[in-house]
């Protein structure tokens, strides 16, 4: 799995040992374009799929089939993580713009209207999942130890796969034909809304998490609680 979301990876990429820059890049925008399938499907179809587990699920394979980018470990890998969530927010807002922009004064204004009020309210939902699970980190490196690294296991395959699915969407939109979107933009603002409530779930879920270990509740895992285990894979209820 690539922690180096976009082609804009930080100075924390530099790091790479197995993969060159570029390899690592094309790598991830032949992920993110393979994703954009699944998004375009979930909008044809009117059956939200693409879950955030199911993206783990497909970067693990895509990784075991193409290689992944090489990070660094311990606690330089932190710093790392840390220099790429800076870089995310400026990444979602640029990928929402040109998104937007691909239908600038080409589908009436009504629709452009909805798209920007759609693709807008997506990224700014991103840049917000972002800060928190920044924050969440900066709570846990207090904490260390155990704690720490189980919150790192939550919290990375989620903000991983968000912006990775955020991502897909902004690619679809933006290769979609203007004429095809005027059609198509109820079903991807249902789409991204049932994304933006997983998300949201998710968040909570280990905000709750966070709290108990704050708290002092021993032995709390919300992969073992069914709250936790919603938050990650109900996905079929919501329109």
């Amino acid at each position: 799995m690539s922690n180096c979301i976009d082609s804009r990876c930080s100075a924390g990429a530099a790091t790479m040992s197995s993969n060159t820059a570029v390899d690592c890049t094309t790598l991830v925008r032949d992920f993110i374009r393979e994703l954009s399938r699944y998004v375009k499907r979930d909008i044809e179809q009117g059956s939200i799929q693409l879950s955030l587990t199911d993206i783990v699920r497909l970067a693990i394979e895509f990784t075991e089939t193409h290689g992944g980018c090489d990070t660094p470990r311990g606690q330089a890998y932190l710093v790392f993580l840390f220099g790429q969530m800076d870089s995310l927010n400026k990444i979602v807002f640029d990928k929402a713009m040109e998104a937007m922009s691909a239908h600038l004064e080409k589908v009436p204004e009504e629709v452009y209207a909805t798209l920007s009020i759609i693709m807008t309210r997506y990224a700014m939902h991103e840049i917000n999942l972002v800060d928190n699970v920044a924050s969440l980190l900066r709570t846990g490196l207090e904490l260390g130890g155990e704690p720490l690294e189980r919150l790192l296991g939550m919290v990375e395959p989620i903000l991983f796969a968000a912006v990775a699915r955020f991502l897909a969407v902004a690619e679809l939109v933006s290769n979609t034909p203007s004429s095809e979107l005027q059609r198509t933009v109820a079903s991807i603002e249902q789409v991204i809304s049932h994304y933006m409530y997983e998300e949201g779930r998710a968040l909570t879920a280990i905000k709750f998490y966070m709290d108990m270990i704050l708290s002092g509740t021993p032995q709390l895992i919300v992969g073992d609680s069914d709250d936790g285990k919603e938050a990650t894979e109900d996905n079929s209820g919501h329109t």
